[in-house]
């Protein structure tokens, strides 16, 4: 009995070590298992990381390439519903720096389904719209006064800030487009939605005010405000029905017509009934702006429609004083814009990009570089300034990068000031593109090519001087082209001339086969 007592005490203790160690080896294991699992998230982390590094860089870098074109999906959406959408396009100035005389702009797109309802809002934003596709109502409360109005493809009209404004789709099949032009003013480039009539979806700025306010504003019970501004809850865009629809149109009116100031204007315009300011068979612009349109006339911006037959294509031009923000409204072709900026940027750009991935590694040795070439710079400066070296003048030549876009239904690009654009068609369909253009008061579009060209009013011997050829040289070539505003596209130019040397090529072989029937004959 006492042999086994002591077997029992002696096994108690080594069992309890035996599983004390086995705790210990799966606690390592453990540790060790979710040391390493770390250690991979950790490394995917930096992986993803790196990779959403890479991706904004190339986006950057895109944007650095092509900083005024902004294809659809630059858009973000501001408001959505199963009954329509509002996009919006980042600022300008947060795309590009080359973009800073426009900040306080924005460009939103509307699209509502038939019969649908836009719910009544306001802004802090002027806002400019342009019907692209369909036709509607369009009501605004300004001054204490209600104006409802009937719009359809190509109606211009104006809302102020701060007015309550609504809409809807009065078309029962087709979707109602609209392309609108903000104007930011409490912070530039950035405007927000104010809706007094709502619930919980969109939020009435009603409810946002405390219970006790909203009882003596309303001289109301809570429960029953609680009941009307709580009910709403389908969003910005909700569907009217049939009787709706006809009771908000009973009250539009077309709008005004007459040209001021020899007569009242009010409401939208429509450019498509206007003249048009230039017309052939390559293409036709109008144009609204203040002498045309009164409601234009204090946010200093000029509304035009530019329509480019198939094939063909916009004169070379630009604007003394205008900034062209172009929205393509339906085909497709392509843009090319001369730069000087982007020319002097990729002159450096590779410099700039290393200084950019090496910045926080090699800044101190980035310091003395730049220190040391300065002043090699300012040396080699004195040099050429006293020896008037030909490397200076090669220093300061002008040089221009030409960004050319496609343009397709959506696409948004920018014109600045100056820079000279053309806007080509494509083979297979006309281009229509809508332009707002700001600071439209005293601006000129000076044509580079064409009847209206610019180059043709200059003295012979400034022709002479800057093209380093004769006067009578310069002018068989600037008078080639008798066409104004829209030309034949480089498509159907390149055509027309191989077509010509294809007639001169059979000319000149009847020629050659009449001349040897001749000699025959005379030989005979």
């Amino acid at each position: 009995m006492a042999t086994a007592r002591v077997r029992v005490r002696t096994t108690v203790p080594l069992v309890l070590l035996l599983l004390l160690g086995t705790l210990l080896f799966a606690g390592a294991v453990s540790s060790s298992r979710e040391r390493g699992e770390q250690q991979r998230e950790q490394q995917g982390r930096h992986e993803w990381r790196g990779e959403e590094s890479e991706e904004r860089e190339q986006q950057e870098e895109l944007s650095r390439r092509k900083p005024y074109v902004f294809g659809r999906r630059s858009f973000r959406r501001a408001a959505r519903s199963e009954h329509g959408t509002i996009r919006s396009l980042r600022p300008f100035h947060e795309a590009s720096q080359l973009l800073r005389g426009i900040r306080d702009y924005r460009v939103t797109v509307l699209e509502a389904s038939p019969r649908a309802f836009v719910l009544p809002a306001h802004t802090d934003a002027h806002s400019i719209g342009y019907v692209v596709q369909g036709e509607g109502v369009v009501t605004t409360i300004d001054n204490g006064e209600r104006r409802s109005y009937r719009v359809r493809e190509g109606s211009v009209f104006v809302a102020p800030a701060g007015a309550v404004t609504y809409l809807a789709n009065t078309d029962g099949r087709r979707k109602l487009v609209v392309a609108k032009l903000l104007h930011t003013i409490s912070v530039p480039g950035h405007y927000q939605f104010f809706f007094g009539a709502g619930g919980r979806n969109p939020e009435s700025i009603v409810s946002s005010f405390s219970r006790t306010v909203q009882r003596a504003a309303f001289k109301t019970s809570s429960d029953r405000l609680q009941k009307l501004f709580g009910r709403q809850d389908k969003g910005v865009i909700v569907r009217a029905s049939e009787q709706q629809v006809r009771d908000l149109q009973r009250h539009a009116s077309d709008g005004g017509q007459q040209h001021w100031p020899f007569g009242e204007s009010r409401g939208p315009i429509n450019i498509l009934d206007q003249r048009p300011s230039v017309a052939n068979r390559h293409g036709q612009l109008y144009e609204a702006d203040a002498r045309s349109f009164r409601d234009l006339a204090e946010h200093d911006v000029r509304v035009s429609l530019v329509n480019i037959t198939a094939g063909s294509m916009s004169a070379p031009f630009y604007n003394t004083r205008s900034i062209k923000i172009a929205y393509v409204v339906d085909g497709e072709g392509h843009a090319e814009i001369v730069c000087p900026h982007l020319a002097q940027q990729q002159q450096h750009g590779s410099e700039t990009q290393r200084q950019r991935k090496h910045e926080g590694r090699r800044r101190s040795r980035e310091r003395e570089q730049e220190s040391q070439e300065k002043s090699k710079e300012e040396e080699q400066w004195r040099r050429r300034r006293q020896e008037g070296s030909e490397s200076e003048s090669e220093e300061e030549e002008q040089r221009y990068e030409t960004i050319r876009a496609r343009l397709t239904r959506g696409t948004v690009f920018v014109v600045p000031v100056g820079h000279p654009v053309v806007e080509v068609a494509s083979r297979d369909s006309n281009l229509q593109i809508v332009c707002f253009e700001v600071q439209a008061q005293r601006n000129e579009r000076v044509y580079l090519a064409g009847q209206d060209s610019v180059l043709k009013k200059l003295d012979g011997a400034a022709k002479e001087l800057a093209f380093q050829a004769s006067q009578r040289e310069v002018d068989e070539v600037l008078r080639a082209q008798q066409d104004k505003g829209f030309l034949q596209g480089p498509d159907q130019e390149e055509r027309r001339r191989r077509e010509g040397e294809e007639e001169r090529g059979r000319r000149g072989r009847r020629e050659e086969v009449a001349e040897m029937l001749l000699r025959m004959a005379t030989e005979g």
